[in-house]
């Protein structure tokens, strides 16, 4: 959820957890977000009806925000979060070493989609794993029957051309990081293509279709996917509300065995 209006749709579509970011320290920092001062009342709203809220910390962080990340930390630990998604190990450690209880999820961020990735993040504490859109199904068996981690894999929504966490384009070319949450989303424009100075065409060439897992829902929980990701904080709540509900009647019908 990029906002309240998307937050309150998720829950009302069925949602079983939210995630969302704060202020800072999180990579869709042009999304409306959340704050320390509403936090509290936001996860009150969704545990009273059973459902969780992540707090996004998928980017790298600067030594000089360490304070700032830790007083952010306190304050949503009060409003009981109930879990934290890290892209940067270092934060990581800060975190563990701090509040010894608290709930980390390997952030898509990190890029793990195998076995070895997998039981690194295990060694360090994590309790679930976002893996990379990247993933192989046979990798996804292979961690759930390899590691105690939880699994966690996105079925719907947008696609990057450049493999998930690694991209640099944007930070190249305008001096905007998306590891730290700025991306100009340039491979959403329109580009033209060229071979030995001989133009061959142009559109969107670097634009990636939207990710629709919809079909495989059965075949990845089989695997051993515990939690289908929705992506969508930059997106409209008519988006979330839909989305949402659609995945929460078909995966309700495969529950029953329908």
């Amino acid at each position: 959820a990029g906002n309240l209006e998307s937050f309150y749709a998720a829950i009302n579509a069925g949602a079983d957890a939210i995630y969302l970011g704060l202020d800072d320290f999180n990579a869709r920092i042009k999304a409306d977000n959340f704050s320390v001062d509403n936090i509290k009342n936001i996860v009150d709203f969704a545990h009273l009806r059973s459902v969780k809220v992540y707090v996004t910390i998928n980017i790298i962080i600067k030594d000089t925000e360490y304070d700032k990340l830790l007083n952010m930390i306190k304050k949503t630990m009060e409003a009981n979060i109930d879990a934290y998604l890290v892209q940067d190990l270092g934060v990581a450690n800060f975190l563990i070493s701090h509040f010894p209880t608290i709930n980390l999820h390997a952030s898509t961020q990190m890029g793990i989609h195998n076995l070895y990735g997998a039981k690194v993040v295990e060694k360090l504490g994590f309790t679930r794993i976002v893996l990379s859109r990247e993933t192989k199904l046979e990798d996804i068996k292979l961690i759930k029957e390899n590691t105690s981690l939880e699994i966690e894999y996105f079925v719907q929504g947008a696609l990057c051309v450049s493999f998930s966490g690694n991209c640099y384009m944007s930070s190249f070319s305008t001096l905007n990081s998306a590891n730290r949450g700025r991306c100009q989303q340039l491979c959403r424009l329109k580009y033209k293509s060229f071979e030995n100075d001989q133009f061959l065409k142009s559109g969107y060439l670097l634009s990636a279709r939207d990710l629709s897992l919809i079909k495989n829902i059965k075949l990845l929980k089989d695997a051993g996917v515990d939690s289908f990701k929705i992506e969508g904080r930059l997106r409209r709540k008519g988006y979330v509300s839909v989305v949402t509900s659609t995945y929460r009647k078909l995966i309700d019908l495969i529950e029953n065995n329908q």
